[in-house]
């Protein structure tokens, strides 16, 4: 296991992600009964009650047009594409509520009611939606992307890291107490970055005391403490570990 490292990027106007992670694309309600009028809908067919009707023969036709592979007995029917075999899979079809409600299809004063019940933990962003690629690019463009433009979430390192017995051993505050702080995410201010700057440098200053390896160990380290302290400093957001 590893810690690792973020800033607090949507304290800043500047994140290029801010507005799609504040925006709730799709709602997850924990009582989709309460929202039927607004929840997706599955339509799901039962294979089993079809192949009894209709023979296997004629139900692994319908797949195979289609391509599906399917594991059990329920089949979405989104994924049975001519419209013959649609139809013939009607009689067979049930419509399942889900527990998701796409946040366009909401009426404009219902939002504030559908956003208050979501479960934000497993609600899902404009961000969350976005390809990859365009992940990286965007977080590539971004000023607050402090890990060499790749986002602005790093490695600190293993849990075997030095740093923090390094930093112990200089009586250096911040820095020993990483795990402790990484074990409940504390989130430490902008402040607290000149900080960690100010410990980094004691460290590149003491460590070659300890040798060679010793410096070579915990370079990658300081180098990305640093240019997360730095970035956190600059447009004054927090940071943390985790």
């Amino acid at each position: 296991m590893g810690l690792n490292m973020a800033i607090t990027e949507l304290e800043s106007a500047k994140s290029l992600c801010r507005d799609k992670k504040r925006t709730m694309a799709k709602a997850y309600v924990s009582d989709p009964d309460k929202w039927a009028d607004l929840v997706e809908v599955d339509r799901v067919a039962d294979l089993s009650r079809a192949r009894s009707k209709l023979g296997k023969e004629k139900v692994d036709d319908i797949l195979k047009r289609s391509r599906v592979k399917v594991e059990g007995d329920n089949l979405y029917m989104e994924k049975i594409k001519d419209p013959a075999d649609q139809k013939t899979l009607e009689p067979f079809v049930s419509e399942i509520k889900t527990n998701w409600i796409v946040m366009t299809n909401v009426p404009k004063q219902r939002r504030d009611e559908v956003l208050k019940a979501a479960v934000a933990e497993d609600s899902i962003t404009e961000w969350d939606l976005l390809e990859f690629d365009e992940m990286y690019e965007t977080c590539a463009k971004c000023g607050l992307s402090w890990d060499n433009k790749k986002g602005c979430v790093g490695n600190f390192g293993p849990s075997t890291s030095p740093v923090p017995e390094l930093a112990r051993k200089f009586k250096l505050n911040l820095l020993s107490k990483v795990d402790d702080l990484a074990s409940y995410k504390k989130v430490l201010s902008s402040k607290d970055a000149e900080t960690l700057l100010n410990e980094i440098a004691i460290l590149r200053k003491r460590t070659p005391e300890e040798g060679k390896m010793m410096v070579r160990r915990i370079d990658g380290t300081l180098k990305r403490l640093e240019a997360m302290a730095n970035c956190s400093k600059e447009y004054g957001v927090g940071f943390y570990f985790f």
